[in-house]
Order: C-alpha cells, then structure tokens, then sequence
C-alpha cells in the first residue's frame, strides 16, 4: 500500500508505503458492518489529543487524521503497551469496509518516522513489542523477523522466523536494496510456457544504466504491478504493454532476482482473479492474472518499481528480516516456494507454536483471506473493489480485550486503528485530555483470556471426541442395518399380527 509523502515524492523508498484500494461504485453497495474501536470501553487508553497525526494516502486520494493513543495490544499470544494511529476522520463506510478496523503496518522502522506536519509516528508494533523497555511486553525475546504466506485455503503471519516445513527447498535471502522498504532488484520477468520460449517484459537497452528494477514486496497490494513507462529511456518498451499486447495462452511467470541463484516461478493459477467489466450498463465476468500497471511514475534517476502485491504470497513464503536492520543497514529478505502439503494455521487454531528453522520458537497467527475481485471502468484501466486487499488478521486492543480486524500491510510501518470521532474527547465519562488509570486488578483481563482459551479448548476436546466415537457409532448402525435387512420378513410379519387384535397369533 502507498503513503503519500509530498517532501519525498523522489525517492522510491518513501512513494510505497500503504497501497490503498480506490473505492468505486459496483453493481451492489457496500457498507461496513464492523465495529470501530471504541475508546469509551477501554479503561487503559490513553489518547494524546497533544500529539496529533495526518497521513496522505495517495492511492485512495485520501487524508486521514487524528491522534496518538496507548493501550494494551495483543497479537496471537504476544502483547504490550503500545503507542498507535487513532484515525478520527475516515471518510466513509465503504472505506472502513476496504480497511477492516485498521491497518497493521509491518514495514521497515525507517521508511517514514514523521507525518505530514513533522509530526513523530508512533514506532511499528513488532519492534514495539519486541523493545526491551516496552511495557507490560512478554514479546521482549521474539526474534525481529517474520514471515507471510497464503494458499487457497487461508493465510498466515509466522512471526519470529519462518516455519521450515512450510516452504520446498531452502529459503533463497537477499538484503533489500533499502532500509525504507523491502525491495528486491529484479533484472527479468517472463511470460510463457517455459522459460527458454516465454516473452520477455523487461526489455533493457544496450546502453542503460541499470540492468534491473526495483520490485516492492507488499501484500497490502492485490496485484503484480508493472511499470507503464520506458523507465527515462532504460527500456525498449513499456513492460505494461508488452504484457498487454502478448496474445497466446501462457501458464508461468517467470522472474529473475539479482543476487538469487535460482529463479522465482509463479503459476498463472496462482495470479487468476475475477475481473468485473463494465460493458453496455452490464457487468461481465472472466477470470484473468492479476496485473496491472503502476499508476504513478518516478523522476529520474530513479526508476518506477514493480509492485509483488498479495497473489505473490500465494506462491512464495517471504521473510522480513529486521534483526540486523539499522539506518544504514537495509533488512534482509527471505524467499521459499511454499510447499503445497503445508497445512496453514486454520480458525480454530487462530495461534500456534512452532519450532523455526534455527531452532528457536516460530509464533503462526492465523490470517483471514478474501479473494481479490477486479473491477474495469470504460475510462479507466482497473480500480479495485472492497475486497481488493486480502489478508485480515485479528488484534484485540484495550481492557477489556476488543478484537479488531486489520489488514496486514508489508508496505508501510504504521499501526492505525478507526475510532469513532463522538468518542475522541470523552472515554468512560471523563475528559479526553486525560489518561486512563490502568486496572486496579490486571488479573481479570488475564483471567477473561484464559477462561476464552478455556472455551476455546473445551470445544476442541469435545470435537475430537465425537470424531472418535463417530466410526464406532457408525459401525453399530451399520451392523443393526443388516440385521434387519437379513430378518425383515419375520420382523415384518411380527409386527402385522401384533397390530391385528381379530387375528390369532402366530
């Protein structure tokens, strides 16, 4: 996703940061039916109405604003007092619907540490938590490194490392080519049935200056984005039309990494979407890859990217290195082909343990997936619908917990949360300007998570057991339905004559 920096519009690291869908009018309106965060309810909050903040988000064209809060943030079984964006001006229902409750922004620290009036951003909430002077935190030993990943049947944000039976073959690692984003150089993408005949769409003149193009890893984006320029005269041809213009049925997409031994090869399934047409006042459907152009472009010297959005966490687990990451030292970046026999964490176990591959303990959290759809106006080249961005998951905020739904964001550093703008000057009846008072007994919170986890296994339990006294149950009928099929006559005859009080008995 993209945050719109107008200081820095120049530099590529700072123009990709939270990629938000553009919200159109498609054949049913949408409206969000989720709850905002409600500050009133939570008896830890503390809402800095001193420390305000405004993001740009260019995608979108929108501005959102509003102020620094604290509170208790969980994520899967890790949590601390955390600061994060308390936006009170979202501009509407369908934008809530694209955004869920928020966005948790997992980018690198140092893409953007100020707003759009100078303003200090909170710090992102993995090295929130993992900050050693982090209050109320048990994350302080969590590696600062994750991984994400998606297949048809769900998502899943593996935080502390990278699970190693959920991809083939080794993780292939590269350092990003910023410490503001993570960017992979990329020097070829084909097109084809097999590599040797598939159609190149990075066509590099014999005199350019640079042999590769940098490519932003964000699953807050839906698509592969490619660029629609000749990149200041370093390509023969726009990528975006050469995409366009190639005619035959193609099954791979085949993608060279510089520094990376050993290509990257995606299945065309892995990129199909629905795309909704808007053709004669009625709406067409087709399923097609996801690509599409990048819609803005760079100043030279710096070239425009290409955009690996959520279907490329379809056919790559990615890690997020940020353990050696520093201002001057770039993060390094892990790419494994998901292995297809992995079983990702589902919504019954929506948190797990896991040993990682150097040994140490892999956190999974579970991530719900909603298919991309596509929607094409006539005048315009593809605008994505409210379901564009993929990838939920589910934080709890405040004491009590409430569980918020936010959209996983590798593109951006920042945690925001949508709060109701009649609740940013009173909470529990008391003036805004003042922080809560934390719990006189923080064992209840802890005790009301216990007693869910409880419930939550309790359930379980009971699962299990029915599933293994179902075949036995099963046996039994089957067994007294062939005892009746082999003496149904007499049975049969029993029965008449003992429902015949005028007849004798036989």
């Amino acid at each position: 996703m993209q945050l719109h920096w107008k200081k820095e519009l120049a530099a590529i690291c700072c123009i990709v940061s939270i990629s938000i869908a553009v919200a159109v009018a498609a054949p049913a309106a949408t409206t969000s039916a989720l709850p905002l965060f409600d500050p009133a309810r939570s008896s830890s909050i503390n809402m800095r109405m001193d420390k305000p903040l405004r993001i740009h988000y260019a995608d979108a064209n929108t501005e959102l604003s509003g102020y620094e809060c604290k509170d208790d943030v969980r994520l899967g079984d890790y949590q601390a007092r955390l600061s994060f964006a308390c936006w009170t001006n979202a501009p509407n229902q369908q934008f809530w619907a694209e955004m869920g409750n928020g966005v948790l922004g997992l980018g690198p620290k140092y893409q953007k540490q100020h707003d759009e009036d100078g303003h200090p951003m909170p710090e992102p909430l993995l090295l929130g938590m993992t900050d050693p002077n982090a209050v109320d935190s048990n994350a302080a030993g969590l590696p600062k490194k994750f991984a994400f990943m998606a297949t048809e049947a769900g998502a899943e944000l593996q935080l502390g490392g990278y699970v190693p039976s959920s991809i083939k073959g080794d993780m292939m690692v590269i350092p990003s080519l910023s410490t503001k984003s993570y960017n992979i150089p990329i020097s070829s993408i084909k097109i084809g049935d097999s590599f040797d005949t598939a159609t190149e769409l990075l066509t590099f003149t014999a005199g350019a200056a640079k042999t590769h193009i940098p490519a932003i890893l964000d699953s807050g984006s839906p698509c592969i984005m490619l660029p629609n320029n000749k990149e200041h005269g370093m390509l023969l041809e726009s990528p975006y039309d050469i995409y366009q213009k190639h005619a035959p049925k193609w099954k791979k997409m085949f993608i060279t990494v510089n520094g990376i031994t050993r290509g990257l090869e995606l299945d065309k399934s892995k990129l199909d979407v629905e795309h909704h047409t808007y053709l004669d006042a009625a709406w067409g459907t087709s399923t097609r890859p996801c690509v599409m152009p990048v819609t803005w472009a760079m100043q030279p010297p710096h070239m425009t990217p290409i955009v690996l959005g959520s279907v490329f966490f379809k056919a790559y687990s990615v890690m997020f290195d940020l353990s050696g990451s520093s201002p001057t030292v770039p993060p390094t970046i892990g790419l494994g082909k998901i292995n297809p026999k992995y079983d990702v964490l589902g919504i019954s176990d929506w948190n797990s343990n896991t040993a990682g591959s150097d040994g140490g303990n892999v956190h999974r959290v579970f991530v719900s997936h909603a298919k991309t759809k596509l929607f094409h106006k006539p005048d315009e080249v593809a605008v994505f619908n409210p379901n564009g961005h993929q990838f939920f998951a589910q934080i709890q905020i405040g004491s009590p917990p409430q569980p918020m739904r936010v959209v996983i964001d590798t593109g951006s550093p920042l945690f925001g949360l949508f709060i109701n703008a009649e609740n940013a000057n009173t909470y529990n009846g008391g003036p805004g300007t003042m922080a809560h008072r934390r719990p006189t007994n923080p064992h209840i919170q802890q005790a009301s998570m216990r007693s869910v986890s409880k419930t939550r296994s309790d359930a379980k339990n009971s699962m299990t057991a029915v599933v293994k006294i179902a075949p036995i149950v099963g046996v039994i009928v089957l067994v007294l339905l062939l005892l009746f099929l082999k003496y149904r006559r007499m049975i049969m005859v029993q029965i008449y004559y003992a429902t015949k009080p005028d007849l004798p008995y036989r």
